[in-house]
This record gives C-alpha cells, structure tokens and sequence, in this order.
C-alpha cells in the first residue's frame, strides 16, 4: 500500500445554523505549519474510556464505558484573499447569547476521514512575520466525532496574504492612525472563552459532551516587533497611553482587516543586541480593550 503522503490531505469546514446538525464543507483552505503547531492536523480525538471499578471477584480491569467523545487540538491554514468570509465569521460571530458559531469539520487524512460536527474555535491566534505568508493557528474543540466519506474539494489556488501585502496603521502620542512602515511581526491571540471541555460535559443521551459554552466575550492580547526608528510606542508605554493598530491585507481589490480600536501596551523588551553589527529591534505587547459602553469588541475581523 502506498505511503499516505500529506499533499494528497484536505481540510474544509461549513457553518451550522444551529447546533447537532452536520453541515457539509463550503470552506476549504490548505493546511500548513503555524505559530509552534508542529503538525498541520494537530487535532485529537478523545473516547474517553472510563474502566469500571467494582469488587466483582475478577481481579482484572476488565469492563469499561465512554463517559463522552470529543475531539480537541490546533488547525494551522493561512490567510488567502478571496476565501476568509466563513474563517472570520467562525472565528467571531455571536449570537444574541453571547455564544460562538458551530461548524463542521472534514479532515481528509488519505487513509482516513475525520468528520467532527459542532465544533468552535477556542482561539486563533494571527501571525505576521516580514518575508513571510500570513497564517492562522485554530485552536479548535469538537462534540462529535466520526468517520467521514472521501470528499471532493475546491481548494483555493489563489496564494496566500504574505506580510509586504499588509498595511500597519498605528497611533501615537494619542493622535490618530497613521501608517507605519517599520513593523517587522505582529501576532494577536483572540480567546473565545470557551469553556474546557472535560469541565463543561453535560452527557446526552449519546454520550457526547452536550455544551462548548463562551463564558466572556471575546479577549485579545499581542505583540509587535518594530525597527527602533523613533521612542513613539515606548513613550506611549511608559506614559500609559492608549493606542489604537489597524492591519489590512490587500491584494487587487480583495482586502481583509484586522482593527484593534484600543490597545494599552503593557510591556516593552528592548536592549542593546549585544552583538557587533545588528540593528535595534523593539518589542511591545499589548491588551487590546473593548469600548467602555461595551458596544465595541476589542478586535474586529473583516
């Protein structure tokens, strides 16, 4: 039997309208190595078997129940103009609950289809590196998990966002957006709180955990690294001013932004290299808040 080679792999995901109900992929993107996921498909499936332990005379392990399935891990795709509606929509989406959208999954592992229904995204964290595409680590967490049948994908075969296609406006000095030309990487971290899974089973009649609940809205933390040109975002770091960050992505007349409206910069790593020859790069991280009438979440996706 031929070895199953990853090129030959497939990942795609369609959004439910409502929960317990598979939906067939409308969304298929390639699966690549993101931020520190070291294998492209990096979900688990879990039974979790649960041995009984009863004094029955037999002194073995010998009877077992599954006290829920579930399947739990990280996704890396990157970020391809033309095919980020549903990404984003997944990843930020609530409804008038406060709750995250569900999807379905099909992961086509050649020898193998995994096909998970109600499925949400935990977190996924943007990554943007100078000289390199633009990718997306999902941290995803699923209620059902079975075998799927081979499907016949449409993968996009646009190339992805690469960070020269980005645009970085910041503020300083509490003035307003302005391009800036000296970022070098930027990563954001977007938490959907959602709810551990083994901490939030409530068993079905299937054995299934019944609910991924979002226990906040969504929270959003980062960092930047930036060429030291000027003391703007160190002086707004020590003088405790707000900023506001701005990313788009534009390749003819497809763009997609990411815009954080308030972002507090709440530690600063730059020193001296210690090396002969090489340049000062500074590094900020920062909380991006949402609006205080709370009408404004902390990171739009568009």
């Amino acid at each position: 039997m031929p070895v199953a080679l990853a090129q030959e792999g497939s990942f795609g995901f369609g959004l439910q309208s409502a929960k317990g109900t598979y939906v067939a992929p409308t969304t298929w993107l390639p699966l690549m190595q993101a931020g520190h996921s070291r294998n492209a498909d990096g979900l688990q499936m879990r039974k979790n078997y649960t041995l009984f332990d009863m004094a029955d005379t037999n002194d073995y392990e010998s009877r077992y129940y599954s006290a829920g399935e579930w399947a739990e891990g990280e996704i890396g795709v990157p970020l391809i103009p033309g095919a980020l509606s549903n990404l984003l929509s997944w990843i930020q989406d609530r409804d008038a609950d406060n709750q995250g959208r569900w999807g379905s999954v099909v992961i086509d592992c050649v020898n193998e289809v995994k096909q998970l229904t109600d499925v949400k995204v935990r977190k996924a964290t943007v990554d943007l590196v100078k000289g390199e595409p633009v990718s997306c680590l999902l941290d995803v967490a699923g209620l059902s998990v079975e075998s799927g049948i081979t499907p016949s994908p449409t993968l996009p075969t646009t190339a992805p966002y690469i960070f020269r296609e980005a645009t970085v406006q910041l503020s300083v000095n509490g003035g307003a957006l302005s391009e800036d030309i000296n970022c070098e990487r930027m990563k954001l971290v977007i938490d959907n709180a959602v709810e551990p899974v083994a901490e939030g089973m409530r068993l079905t009649a299937d054995l299934a955990p019944g609910q991924l609940y979002n226990l906040a809205g969504v929270k959003c933390v980062g960092a930047l690294s930036r060429d030291f040109v000027d003391s703007d975002l160190y002086s707004d770091f020590a003088d405790g001013m707000e900023a506001a960050l701005v990313i788009t992505l534009t390749r003819g007349e497809v763009a997609a932004t990411i815009s954080l409206p308030r972002i507090l910069y709440t530690a600063s790593d730059m020193g001296l290299p210690g090396v002969h020859e090489q340049r000062i790069v500074e590094q900020v991280q920062f909380v991006a808040l949402g609006s205080v009438d709370g009408l404004t979440a902390p990171v739009i996706l568009a």
